[in-house]
């Protein structure tokens, strides 16, 4: 759209002749409201006075080609506009007009065109931007919609991710059974790295010639001592496949 407010898409209805006559665009949309089976898209309002579009896609993909031979939702919404309905809610897609009621048909010849001037250069400027507004929002609608696919795959992967863990866990437990040292030898190695990251360490005893002397003494099935034992057990080391910390 440039800066001459040119028109935009428009539904293409010729305007009904005579008095009394009811204009085709306002016709088809009060029977595609009135339709019981589109109620899970476009349905009247709680006061019957209003109607609502409950889900813009589905009316674009499905009503409009039916009713108006086109798929564009903001040309609907145009079209509304120049017959005088208005929007009732900025952040719903319900709309009204005075003569457009639930049942009352024989008001709808009281809803004409607007008439406007030609070349007005204001009013069309206007249109123009109640359409990019209608753009506006259903470009928020898309995004939304993104946002709660985004936030379903998040779910799919934590679940899957949860269903992984008895796996994971039996696994653990096949290489304990295999080798009852390597807890012990674990927790060893990581008691040295927070002692050496906290400054420790002193112990005239090589840190690598102890390490090797518990983990033989584990492979071969033998008895460590009661104070590595204790020392070892005030050590938490944590195990990702269990999800938890052993002491």
């Amino acid at each position: 759209m440039g800066s001459e407010c040119k028109g935009h898409h428009q539904v293409q209805d010729d305007e009904a002749g005579g008095p009394g006559a009811i204009a085709p665009f306002v016709a088809k949309t009060f029977h595609m409201v009135s339709d019981p089976a589109t109620d899970g898209v476009v349905r009247w309002g709680g006061a019957s006075n209003t109607f609502l579009v409950l889900d813009p896609a589905a009316f674009s993909d499905l009503l409009l080609p039916s009713y108006f031979k086109h798929r564009n939702f903001a040309s609907f919404v145009r079209q509304l506009n120049t017959y005088g309905f208005r929007k009732v809610d900025p952040d719903s897609w319900e709309f009204a007009h005075e003569s457009f009621l639930r049942g009352q048909a024989k008001l709808l010849p009281l809803i004409v065109r607007k008439k406007k001037k030609a070349g007005a250069r204001g009013e069309l400027c206007e249109e123009e931007e109640e359409v990019r507004g209608t753009i506006r929002a259903v470009q928020r609608l898309r995004d939304e919609r993104k946002g709660m696919e985004e936030e379903l795959q998040a779910m799919d992967r934590r679940l899957r991710a949860a269903e992984n863990r008895p796996g994971q866990m039996m696994a653990f437990l096949g290489k304990l059974a295999d080798d009852p040292g390597v807890v012990l030898r674990a927790m060893v190695a990581k008691k040295e790295e927070l002692s050496a990251a906290a400054g420790g360490g002193k112990d005239s005893s090589s840190p690598q010639k102890r390490r090797r002397i518990i983990g033989a003494e584990a492979g071969r099935g033998g008895a460590v001592s009661a104070a590595d034992a204790a020392e070892s057990r005030a050590v938490p080391f944590p195990f990702s496949a269990l999800g938890q910390v052993f002491y």
